[in-house]
């Protein structure tokens, strides 16, 4: 196995080094696209060639693009690996120059990796992608490294926050996230009577937006807008609940670590592969894609009236997380990449 990569070395080609796998990088001298595209183009073929490669896995849109021209110089076999999903609203599209990308590999790539049924399905339904053409494989998460809740920070954190229901949103501030289909709910909530606080992790485009709807609607005692953080574990910890009404999601890490921490999620339905693993009202919440404030207003009244009874769906969901992601529960996707080798 090698690691190569369109950008300059450092921390994982370092990790991959001591585990005896040669990586490389090669950081761009240039911004001129044709010229970058030229020497990646050689640069992969010199490198297959040396070393004798039979398969490229391909991430990402710098990569891919020229890996679908250098899969037509090369002996070996090319899968590209696509991890996002387009909005086919197009007053939400953030880089036009990516879904020309989309096109051109899409059209070119002879296998695209996708981790979940939500970009599949997307890519076959709203981008034409002949569905022969794409291969669920699903992520794999290995649980036993992730960092454990520091117990003084989350205290410090509930201190901090404190409330009948602490809720969190992790995700970028953008549109497609929609943000401002919980905060008029939390508002409503709070004028009712409701002792509840939102935190919202993460930075974004719309951030001068959303505080300024925070400061005209007179909630900054209730929705908190914290930007990234890196202890982000102990805000989750935190928490008692992670509404995620987004638009857009390959596959969210998020929920899978809300999962991991047992805690109660609000996922959107049909977005990534949320509805692979969350049973609405089972071991989560779906919301729908049309008007989810009214499905959120509900379940952060139930939540919110006995948070000890919905404990069981965080258990339910650690269950199912660990047995379709975490490494030790892999052979099912060993198997499929065994296949897609094979074909």
């Amino acid at each position: 196995m090698y690691f190569l990569t369109t950008c300059a070395e450092g921390d994982l080609h370092q990790y991959f080094r001591s585990l005896g796998i040669e990586s490389q990088g090669m950081a761009a001298s240039s911004t001129f696209f044709p010229l970058v595209f030229m020497r990646r183009f050689f640069s992969l073929l010199r490198f297959c060639s040396k070393h004798h490669i039979t398969v490229v896995h391909s991430h990402l849109h710098p990569t891919n693009i020229v890996a679908v021209f250098a899969q037509y110089f090369l002996k070996c076999k090319v899968f590209i690996f696509r991890h996002h999903l387009h909005h086919p609203d197009e007053s939400v599209q953030l880089n036009r120059n990516e879904k020309t990308f989309d096109r051109i590999i899409s059209k070119l790539a002879k296998k695209i990796v996708v981790p979940s049924s939500g970009v599949r399905n997307g890519m076959v339904n709203q981008e034409s992608v002949p569905a022969d053409k794409v291969v669920v494989i699903p992520y794999l998460y290995d649980f036993s490294h992730y960092n454990k809740p520091d117990p003084t920070a989350v205290g410090e954190i509930k201190s901090l926050y404190p409330c009948r229901l602490l809720l969190i949103m992790v995700s970028r501030l953008i549109k497609l996230k929609r943000h401002m289909a919980v905060f008029p709910v939390i508002k409503k909530l709070v004028d009712q009577g409701y002792d509840i606080k939102l935190l919202v992790l993460d930075d974004g485009d719309e951030r001068s937006n959303l505080e300024q709807w925070i400061n005209s609607n007179g909630m900054g005692q209730s929705v908190f807008l914290l930007g990234f953080k890196r202890d982000f574990i102990n805000y989750m910890a935190a928490s008692d609940l992670l509404l995620q009404p987004s638009l857009t999601d390959a596959s969210n890490n998020v929920a899978k670590e809300m999962a991991y921490l047992k805690k109660v999620i609000a996922v959107s339905d049909g977005v990534g592969d949320y509805s692979d693993y969350v049973v609405d009202g089972f071991n989560g919440f779906l919301l729908p894609l049309v008007s989810p404030e009214t499905k959120i207003y509900e379940i952060i009244r139930s939540v919110y009236a006995d948070p000890h009874s919905f404990r069981i769906f965080g258990e339910r969901l650690y269950q199912t997380v660990i047995e379709k992601f975490d490494v030790s529960n892999s052979d099912a996707v060993m198997e499929c990449y065994e296949r897609l080798h094979q074909s």
